[in-house]
C-alpha cells in the first residue's frame, strides 16, 4: 500500500534516516514540490508534478532488499504520477540503471532534458553531471 508522507511524520523520518543510510542527499528535500510516499514501511520514494516530472529518492530498507519492494515502490509511484496527469517521468541515478531499465525506464542524453527537469536542483546540482538521465513515458 502507498502512503503519502509528510514532513514530521515518524514516517518521514525513516525515509530520511534510510536515505542518509544508503548515502543518497537529503538536505533539499524541502527544496522542491515532491510529495513522499511509504510503502508498506519499507520503501520511500518522492516524485514531482507537471507533464514532465521527477521521480527521487527511491530507497529500500536494507535489510528487505532484493524482494521485490523496490520495483513495487518504482511502480506505485508510476502508478500516482499517471493518475495525477503526468505524461513522463524522468530520474537521474549514478549506479542503478540496469534497475530501472528493467521497468522500462530508458536512458536519455542530457541534452535531451526538458526545462523543467533541466531546470531543477537534482538535475542541476544534487546529482553529478555523470548521473544517468533516464524517462519513462505514462
Amino acid at each position: 500500500m502507498l502512503l503519502e508522507i509528510a514532513h514530521g511524520e515518524a514516517a518521514f523520518a525513516d525515509f530520511v534516516a534510510a536515505l542518509r543510510q544508503a548515502g543518497l542527499p537529503t538536505d533539499d528535500l524541502n527544496a522542491a514540490p515532491f510529495r513522499y510516499f511509504c510503502r508498506d514501511g519499507v520503501a520511500w520514494g518522492g516524485i514531482g508534478h507537471g507533464d514532465d516530472a521527477l521521480l527521487r529518492s527511491v530507497v529500500v530498507q536494507p535489510s528487505v532488499r532484493g524482494g521485490g519492494h523496490g520495483a513495487a515502490i518504482v511502480e506505485a509511484l508510476v502508478t500516482q504520477a499517471r493518475a495525477d496527469g503526468t505524461r513522463r517521468l524522468w530520474l537521474l541515478t549514478t549506479d542503478s540503471a540496469p534497475f530501472f531499465a528493467r521497468l522500462g525506464w530508458r536512458p536519455v542524453d542530457r541534452t535531451e532534458a526538458p526545462a523543467p527537469i533541466a531546470g531543477s536542483r537534482q538535475f542541476s546540482d544534487v546529482c553529478p553531471s555523470s548521473a544517468t538521465l533516464m524517462m519513462r513515458a505514462l
